[in-house]
């Protein structure tokens, strides 16, 4: 017996560095943000994260937008330290509930495919589904995001977490007590608005793939094809 159709597996590690003590904070840390993140997403999940071997954690959510969510949340909550994420989908074995540690099925697997690709690129999320054109797509729209949001610095998060979370520039800069224009050019410089859309568009192209509809310009029996929003 299965556990559900569909279930999405999120996997995830901390990206070692250095120093026994380091690692020992970042545990500490990283127990603080799965927490949390239990906490803000617990209504989206099937199963909590939670920690296992080392630094490593998994847990389960309905959707894949859930889980890019809550790999977005966790890498903001630990910046700077890098996270290596792999998201998979598709059944999960039943009785995890009395034995976490011995879930299995393909999303557990395909998770596993994705944290050690993610591995191999010292950090990032990488999604497998089975579905080629779904995780080239996703995956692509995912480096994009991680390339801008390694450049970022502390400065520059705290004004895109302030911008997000107040809505505008000039309430912003005032919970961050810093001036309207020095606050934009953070996020100018962050490419703030570029990080925005392009989370945006994922989880718009995970939570419709594939979004099809008639091409009316074809006429009587019109071709079928991808349809993306562009803003």
């Amino acid at each position: 017996m299965k556990y559900a159709p569909r279930s999405v597996c999120i996997n995830g590690d901390l990206v070692p560095i250095a120093g026994k003590k380091h690692q020992e904070d970042l545990t500490a840390r990283l127990q603080d943000a799965l927490a949390e993140a239990n906490k803000r997403f617990g209504e989206q999940a099937d199963l909590p994260l939670e920690l296992h071997a080392g630094n490593e954690w998994r847990g389960l959510v309905r959707t894949l937008s859930a889980a890019f969510q809550v790999d977005f949340f966790l890498r903001q909550r630990l910046f700077p330290i890098r996270i290596a994420t792999g998201i998979g989908a598709g059944e999960v074995s039943d009785g995890y509930i009395d034995d976490r540690n011995t879930i299995g099925g393909p999303a557990v697997i395909r998770a596993r495919q994705g944290i050690e690709r993610a591995r191999r690129h010292r950090g990032g999320v990488f999604l497998a589904t089975g579905i080629v054109p779904l995780d080239t797509g996703a995956n692509t729209i995912s480096m994009l995001l991680q390339t801008i949001f390694e450049t970022w610095t502390r400065k520059q998060l705290e004004a895109y977490l302030a911008y997000r979370k107040h809505g505008t520039e000039a309430l912003a800069a005032e919970k961050v007590g810093i001036t309207q224009s020095a606050l934009h050019q953070r996020l100018a410089a962050a490419r703030a608005k570029t990080y925005e859309l392009a989370g945006e568009q994922l989880l718009w192209f995970v939570d419709h793939f594939p979004a099809v509809e008639e091409d009316v310009d074809a006429g009587k029996g019109g071709k079928k094809g991808l349809i993306f929003p562009l803003s």
